[in-house]
């Protein structure tokens, strides 16, 4: 929770401001601040309040401060629900930016009043609240909430068992886990970050506490005055535990009205600059501590960068069906797009996501366009995010170890304290429960048995990391793993070729390997390749000279050494820095990084992310709105009946000129047809010929490239 809280400080103070006030409420010993001082620096904020009410914690809080020196921590003997802050007494509405609560809300018996107080409290443009806390669900299922999107949904429901064993238990020691407090908590606030996990107790996966780590700030209803950027630092440097006694009713103390200027009377360094008119949803009155989510269903979630990411229910099943990207990788070839697309400065294009490598690369090749992100897998999404997310705020070498050489030990650290105040919630999440893509567990038995076959990484991962998986241990079977890893590093195309030829490509096309590859359900878990694609390659002649119509021109054409980083990834699970994705090298970086926008610089979103199939987005976009789309081997997929829908759909959208581009399994595809019948004309770009030793592009997949201009 604290390098969460942490991050979001640290973007805001990037873009510049005031320094932040911060209420640690039930503190206890001063622990969560000191960890700050790690996270953050306590000279970073103006002033630290420790509330506790048990006096001999906040003795053993105040020897702490004492010996740091840090002279702008206070601590504040006093209850959670009356406390006054002594610079602000009957002033603090609206003043502070950070509120947290570490396992404390589960203690307080009377906390709808504190939660209540804390509302008031939070500046309503700046503020957040951070919680940790044991908890238990209800028996009613979450996924029907509006903004269950952000409301963390995935691992939120405890077992029958849980729910009870778990809240009597720790009534005993007068923790109090029952729903109610959770669920007033995200009542008052808009849920920001969430997280629902277990503590392993004791007998790990046998005996586990829920738990959550939870991020929210002031919902728009809220009516309270923010502080001015400019204002006079808290100079009080008193230690002392203050003994302010608690008033008689167990009411909120008062407050001052939100029409109120501040009072004359105070002190000047106790007053604090306030504005006379209330705050309106989307006014910006200073630099935000979060990067606030839209809660409308409508509207898209924007992290301050060069993206949005529009809301989705992850429960649909449409949705909920994927636990995991299908594709780490992009598999079509975007210099070959890019010979063809012509883009230009305010093209608005739409593509599947993918892994997002080719939206990453048109935006690298040309300024100024708005991309589409489209994909059905909210997965697909969240691994473009995490990527933008690392453009805008991860040096290059530090970029380069995570999607280069697809591994970063210390990815858990740098996801919590860096990454997370870029993402969104339901991307953090995922993220964060599956460090392992790039920071995996590594056993010393299973490496000593299975060698470089226990190897693991981000292109590991996936339903792709699978095909990857399957490969090495194919290459090993057929005695051709040397080969390809001397192919990956051939010095010259002559001896990349040579390689190819005399020790890989005769056991490779043996009759057992195209047994394999000649079977549908093979191909769908290795490659991704559903039923109707298979059915439509088989259809043009035989798996086997389709696999040497792939493979036989790439290594005669291009190096794996060199430029063609597709094959290099497939052998070497790795990329190089001479052999990579354009958004991988230096320059693609640091064009990229003008894109997304990093620091204080102010950037309008180029990449906006449809977690949604494309026929749903192509409805939800103005006639003729596109003036490109790039819809790799998508209609290979499809039915007729689906085909037909989604060229409806096309035609009505893509403006006059513009074009779809597609590739397909297949030479000439059967939907073609479809495209003439609603007003667009046809153009084979290129067409793959039978043991032709020229190949399409780089990949050479696919037996043709198509586009279909609208009329």
């Amino acid at each position: 929770m604290l390098r969460l809280c942490a991050a979001e400080l640290s973007k805001r103070s990037n873009n510049g401001g005031v320094k932040p006030i911060w209420i640690d409420l039930g503190g206890g010993t001063g622990w969560n601040i000191e960890q700050m001082d790690l996270l953050y620096g306590i000279s970073n904020f103006e002033c630290v309040y420790l509330v506790d009410l048990c006096q001999p914690l906040c003795k053993v809080a105040e020897r702490r401060f004492q010996d740091k020196g840090w002279t702008n921590v206070k601590v504040i003997c006093q209850d959670a629900l009356s406390f006054v802050l002594p610079e602000l007494a009957g002033q603090d509405r609206g003043q502070i930016d950070l509120v947290t609560m570490s396992y404390s809300l589960s203690m307080i018996e009377n906390f709808y009043p504190v939660v209540d107080r804390i509302t008031s409290l939070l500046n309503p443009q700046t503020g957040f609240i951070g919680v940790a806390d044991f908890y238990v669900s209800g028996t009613a299922d979450p996924s029907g909430r509006r903004d269950a999107e952000k409301a963390g949904v995935l691992g939120y429901q405890c077992s029958w068992f849980t729910r009870v064993f778990w809240q009597h238990w720790f009534e005993f020691d007068h923790v109090y886990l029952h729903p109610c407090r959770r669920n007033y908590l995200e009542l008052k606030f808009a849920t920001h970050k969430v997280l629902n996990c277990r503590n392993h107790f004791i007998i790990p996966y046998l005996i586990q506490i829920p738990y959550y780590v939870w991020l929210g700030r002031p919902g728009d209803s809220v009516e309270s005055k923010p502080r001015q950027p400019s204002r006079p630092v808290i100079t009080n440097s008193v230690y002392a535990i203050t003994s302010v006694s608690p008033p008689s009713s167990p009411d909120l103390p008062p407050v001052i009205s939100s029409d109120h200027a501040t009072p004359t009377h105070l002190p000047k360094h106790m007053q604090r600059g306030r504005s006379t008119f209330s705050v309106k949803p989307n006014v910006n009155l200073g630099p935000p501590v979060l990067s606030t989510p839209i809660s409308s269903n409508t509207q898209a979630t924007s992290r301050g960068g060069g993206w949005s990411r529009l809301p989705y229910q992850p429960t649909k099943p449409e949705h909920a069906q994927f636990s995991t990207y299908i594709y780490g990788f992009t598999w079509e070839d975007p210099q070959h797009d890019l010979e063809v697309l012509d883009l230009r400065s305010g093209d608005n294009l739409m593509v599947i996501t993918s892994a997002g490598d080719n939206a990453l690369a048109y935006a690298a090749h040309q300024s100024g366009l708005t991309i589409h992100c489209v994909d059905m897998n909210p997965c697909q999404n969240h691994l473009l995010e995490l990527k933008l997310a690392a453009l805008r705020s991860l040096d290059y070498d530090t970029f380069w170890r995570m999607f280069g050489l697809g591994s970063l030990p210390d990815f858990g650290r740098t996801l919590d304290s860096i990454l997370s105040a870029e993402l969104s919630s339901p991307a953090y999440q995922y993220w964060r429960r599956n460090i392992h893509a790039f920071a995996p567990r590594q056993s010393v038995l299973a490496d000593s048995v299975l060698g470089d076959l226990n190897h693991r990484n981000l292109y590991t991962t996936g339903y792709s990391g699978v095909a990857l998986r399957y490969l090495r241990v194919i290459s090993k079977m057929f005695g051709i793993h040397r080969a390809t890893q001397q192919l990956v590093i051939a010095s010259s195309l002559a001896k990349q070729a040579k390689i190819w030829q005399d020790k890989i490509r005769g056991r490779l096309f043996s009759n057992i390997a195209i047994r394999i590859l000649d079977n549908p359900v093979a191909m769908w878990q290795f490659m991704g390749v559903p039923i109707n694609q298979w059915n439509m390659l088989r259809s043009e002649g035989s798996m086997s000279q389709y696999v040497r119509d792939t493979l036989d021109p790439v290594f005669h054409s291009s190096s794996c050494a060199t430029s063609n980083y597709f094959y290099r990834l497939l052998f070497a699970r790795q990329y190089s820095p001479d052999c990579c994705p354009d958004y991988l090298t230096k320059d693609g970086f640091a064009r990229l990084q003008l894109v997304v926008g990093t620091g204080a610089v102010p950037v309008q979103p180029t990449f906006h992310l449809h977690t949604a199939t494309l026929l749903d987005t192509l409805n939800g976009m103005r006639d003729g709105e596109l003036a490109k789309a790039v819809i790799m081997d998508h209609m290979d997929w499809f039915s007729p009946e689906d085909a037909e829908s989604e060229v409806v759909a096309l035609a009505r959208v893509v403006r006059k000129t513009g074009f779809v581009l597609w590739r397909s399994a297949a030479r000439i595809p059967w939907y073609i047809a479809v495209f003439k019948r609603h007003e667009f004309t046809v153009e084979a770009l290129d067409i793959r010929k039978p043991n032709s030793m020229t190949p399409l592009d780089r990949v050479n997949m696919y037996a043709s490239l198509y586009k279909a201009t609208k009329l």
